[in-house]
Parts: structure tokens; sequence; C-alpha cells
């Protein structure tokens, strides 16, 4: 049986590794902005939805325009 030394692979110094770039930040404004078509398009779908698939979600005409047309929230 022949046995062979396993060494360790050599570790390099952190001082030699390249710096990563920092990844851009979505802006506060770009994040709000997106919530808010995204919000607008779901409800416009709800809007769209016909009076049988409502009741299949458990909802009436009445209910799904009140939810569409609710304030908007903060």
């Amino acid at each position: 049986m022949h046995i062979t030394r396993v060494t360790a692979p050599a570790i390099p110094d952190l001082a030699s590794r390249p710096t990563p770039a920092p990844q851009p930040r979505t802006p506060h404004w770009l994040a709000w902005l997106e919530a808010r078509l995204a919000r607008r398009a779901e409800r416009r779908q709800l809007l769209a939805l016909e009076p049988r698939e409502l009741r299949d979600i458990g909802l009436t005409p009445a209910e799904a325009w009140a939810l569409a047309r609710a304030p908007r929230r903060h």
C-alpha cells in the first residue's frame, strides 16, 4: 500500500485579492415606483375579471371594485 501526502491548497492573502466592485443600489424612488406600477397592474387585472372568475376567488363585483379603488398605501 502506497500512502501519499496531501497538502492543503495555498490560501492567498486577503491583501492580494482584488476588491469587488460595489453593487449599485436601487434608488428609493425607483423601488417605490416599481411597487406602485405593480399595484396598479394588479388592480387593473382585478377589474378585468368576469363575475364568474370573481366568484371563483370568493369576491363579488362590488368587492372587486372596492379593492381596486381602495386608497393607495404608503
